[in-house]
């Protein structure tokens, strides 16, 4: 039976063999594992590199403003509520503490006392002025007649002496010189007198000058008290003020936790508010009103470290508020923090976006992207790069052979990435800086099955290489240090 079907089986081979094309013709079709691999060449072309970092972020206002009291109050009156639009130095509501509107009262009456004061101690001064022109008459006056007293003086003394020799003589009897001695003595004595009298006048005088320089004093400290007074009215004043509660910029009342009486504090606000209020914080109660201004609103993108050094103000951006609009509002990065959060590695950019209807509400969810744009840079696809732990590599054709070369890259776009330097061997690294030269085009980088290459060895290049497929690779995890602006090859939607 079996002898019987054997030649069936081996004529039913020999046609199956045939038909696939079994033979010399088949041996010859098939390529040898020796041969040297067929690849593609590409060189790093002049690209545009644009790369879109976008996150989902959130509408906030320009400003928005917590209203707390400054001192301890009830609340009067509040004039504004939630949604009320309002202008800078609107009221929004008035606190009552009558103790220090009472203070305030008497701090003005000091004032005006301080004043009167003053107007009392220039008139004063007048007086004085006047006493003490008076009292240097006087002294002249006195002196003046004391030269008169004085020539009575010396008449009698003559009088006497010559009385004296007419006695001697007994011409005049001598009670004429007896009366005549009489005269002397009391012209002495008035002489005397009025000695005494000029004394007192200048020392009258002295008086009345003592008494001009302390009323100027007067003045001078009078005008210091009112300084003190005034300075304590404008204090108080201030404290008064603050029981007006008003409008810091014009925008819209966003919270209001005031109601007629509430007992409020300075340190935690409106106690008797809803704990669960947006803005009431752990470490403060309630404000009495949060102010927002919303002609102009913010939205937040916070930049991969990869990608801060290509942020800069003026930036390209666009904000998606889905709520408001199903189109991307343009726009541009209006600022950056400049340096990066250490806790997430990003670069704080914000977007300002012109609200003058109020019709972006804060609060709203918002895409934000911001467009890094590289134009005119070296670039290969991304399937043309290897990556070894943080380190990037492409596969050069020199001298028909692959050679592994270390490269530095910057941003790309998902499909392209630009590439800057190449490490050249260490026979030409003490002609460059570092070992590192420009990429300048002409480069020929093998493209195609990477995995099977090995460095130095031989490959052939394709006589007919179609288009080279630009295929989407992912970057590696960490960029390599050293790299310009390293930025991964993912595009962000």
């Amino acid at each position: 039976m079996r002898k019987a079907l054997w030649p069936t089986v081996s004529a039913w081979l020999v046609a199956a063999c045939v038909a696939a094309g079994c033979g010399g013709k088949h041996e010859a079709a098939t390529k040898s594992v020796s041969d040297p691999p067929t690849v593609d060449l590409i060189k790093p072309a002049v690209h545009n590199i644009v790369r879109v970092v976008g996150q989902p972020s959130f509408v906030d206002a320009y400003e928005q403003t917590p209203i707390y009291p400054k001192m301890t109050a009830y609340i009067e009156k509040w004039v504004v509520d939630i949604g009320d639009r309002v202008k800078k130095g609107d009221v929004l509501a008035t606190l009552f503490v009558p103790e220090l509107r009472q203070s305030y009262q008497t701090k003005k009456a000091d004032v005006q006392v301080a004043k009167a004061r003053i107007d009392l101690s220039l008139k004063k001064v007048d007086v004085a002025a006047a006493q003490v022109k008076a009292s240097t008459a006087r002294v002249v006056e006195a002196r003046a007649s004391l030269g008169k007293y004085k020539a009575e003086v010396d008449r009698w003394d003559t009088e006497v002496k010559r009385l004296q020799g007419e006695v001697a003589r007994n011409v005049v009897a001598p009670q004429i010189l007896l009366e005549s001695v009489k005269q002397q003595k009391s012209q002495i004595a008035l002489y005397d007198a009025q000695v005494a009298s000029v004394d007192a006048a200048v020392a009258d005088d002295l008086a009345r000058q003592a008494d001009w320089e302390e009323a100027k004093v007067d003045v001078t400290l009078a005008r210091a008290n009112l300084l003190v007074a005034e300075s304590e009215e404008k204090r108080l004043e201030a404290w008064v003020g603050y029981l007006t509660l008003t409008a810091p910029y014009d925008g819209v009342i966003v919270a209001r936790n005031a109601n007629t009486g509430d007992f409020v504090l300075p340190a935690s606000g409106d106690p008797s508010a809803d704990r669960y209020a947006p803005d009431v914080s752990p470490a403060k109660a309630a404000p009495i009103f949060v102010v927002a201004r919303t002609d102009v609103v913010r939205v937040f993108v916070d930049i991969p470290e990869r990608d801060a050094n290509f942020v800069q103000v003026g930036t390209k951006a666009s904000v998606l508020v889905r709520a408001f609009r199903d189109r991307p509002i343009p726009g541009k990065v209006t600022r950056t923090s400049w340096a990066l959060n250490v806790k997430s590695r990003t670069l704080r950019a914000e977007i300002d976006l012109h609200n003058t209807d109020a019709e972006i509400l804060p609060g709203m969810y918002a895409y934000g992207k911001v467009v890094i744009e590289h134009d005119g840079v070296r670039a290969l696809p991304l399937n043309a790069l290897t990556y070894s732990g943080d380190q990037t590599f492409c596969w050069r054709y020199e001298n028909e052979k692959a050679v592994r070369t270390e490269i530095q890259t910057g941003i790309s776009d998902g499909d392209w990435i630009e590439v800057t330097n190449r490490r050249v061997a260490s026979a030409q690294a003490d002609q460059t800086d570092d070992g590192w030269v420009p990429m300048d085009g002409s480069e020929e980088v093998i493209l195609g099955d990477l995995s099977i290459l090995t460095d130095g060895a031989v490959v052939r290049v394709d006589a007919t290489p179609s288009a080279p497929k630009v295929a989407r690779a992912a970057p590696p995890a960490t960029p390599r240090p050293g790299a310009i602006g390293q930025s991964g090859n993912a595009r962000v939607p």
